[in-house]
């Protein structure tokens, strides 16, 4: 199944969930974009997810101080929170992302002498995924260069670190 004829079978799917949801809906109450969409795909979703959790890659420079990689400030990513995004974060009490700077409401890298964050980025990736994988994806990403070398592994904070292969 390509991408395009998921698209085509998903928007296919929704028209047909508004058109009957549209039938047999009370004017007293607006229903929700779950509802609109079916909430058996929802739960599909779900229910998929929690059978093979994707798996949590922290990847760092130091394996002492668990210092982020230098490459993986990203400034200008879409993915990124904005500035409304982040007003409403904390204004509920919580932290602007590390590389947010307040007043001039953008995202910069760090200056040689700031404190890094420890464990600052994750990457979600599919279970059973290689530490191949993991450096294809960041050399995509453009926080590393060159070729594979050597790669150390911890399954847990303060475990000492160990070589892994590439598969």
């Amino acid at each position: 199944l390509s991408a395009h004829e998921e698209m085509k079978f998903i928007r296919h799917h929704i028209k047909l969930a508004i058109k009957s949801s549209s039938k047999d809906s009370s004017p007293s109450r607006p229903k929700s974009t779950i509802e609109t969409m079916g909430g058996g795909v929802w739960d599909c979703l779900q229910s998929a997810v929690s059978l093979r959790q994707p798996t949590l890659v922290f990847p760092v420079n130091d394996m002492q101080t668990y210092e982020p990689l230098p490459g993986m400030v990203a400034t200008r990513d879409n993915s990124l929170p904005n500035h409304g995004f982040i007003s409403c974060i904390t204004a509920a009490g919580g932290c602007a992302p590390s590389q947010w700077n307040g007043q001039r409401n953008i995202y910069t890298p760090g200056t040689k002498g700031d404190v890094k964050p420890a464990l600052r980025d994750v990457i979600l990736m599919k279970p059973g995924s290689t530490v191949e994988d993991v450096f294809l994806g960041l050399k995509g990403m453009g926080a590393l260069e060159g070729e594979f070398v050597r790669a150390e592994k911890a399954s847990r904070i303060g475990e000492k670190p160990r070589p892994t292969t590439k598969s």
